[in-house]
């Protein structure tokens, strides 16, 4: 019923799994993106029902680049955010790529979206070969900007109510 993206590497570190999205992953799915807090920080739309969270697992699973990985934790294989490595829209530079995440509110502060993040940055300079990865925050999003620093990310502008940062392989 849903093409397997065969294509994409599972990460690793100690406490999470990065992997593929799966149908059964709704249920978690939808706590998360129904959580008000979560969706205005992120900029997207409260989904109210689990019809709305379905259609979009069922975009992840069919429609994924092999960069958009489900977070999981290890200790109870429950899926508590994503992580993508995508191309930047009007990128210039073909070694460039976006990377971007939502965490479940009930992990935050726990220093899980870090440990995601670095991963996915390892994967997107070693595997990808990329460049320079870049990423960004709503202005109101002081938790996104810590991680973003915490990962080493380099301020760059603000522009259209986000700030814009930059990684570069030869920083890390």
């Amino acid at each position: 019923m849903f093409r397997r993206n065969l294509k994409m590497k599972i990460l690793e570190s100690k406490r999470i799994i990065l992997r593929p999205w799966q149908i059964s992953d709704l249920d978690d799915l939808h706590e998360f993106m129904s959580n008000e807090q979560v969706a205005r920080l992120a900029g997207f739309k409260v989904k109210k029902n689990k019809g709305e969270s379905l259609r979009i697992l069922k975009q992840f699973i069919i429609d994924s680049s092999d960069s958009l990985w489900a977070v999981e934790l290890k200790n109870n294989n429950k899926v508590i955010g994503w992580v993508e490595l995508h191309e930047y829209p009007n990128r210039i530079n073909k070694d460039s790529k976006e990377i971007g995440c939502v965490l479940s509110e009930k992990y935050w502060g726990q220093g899980l979206m870090p440990e995601a993040l670095k991963e996915v940055i390892s994967y997107g300079f070693n595997e990808e070969r990329l460049k320079c990865i870049i990423c960004s925050h709503f202005l109101n999003n002081n938790r996104s900007k810590r991680i973003i620093e915490k990962c080493g990310f380099n301020y760059v502008k603000v522009s259209n109510e986000k700030a814009y940062y930059c990684l570069n392989k030869h920083t890390v």
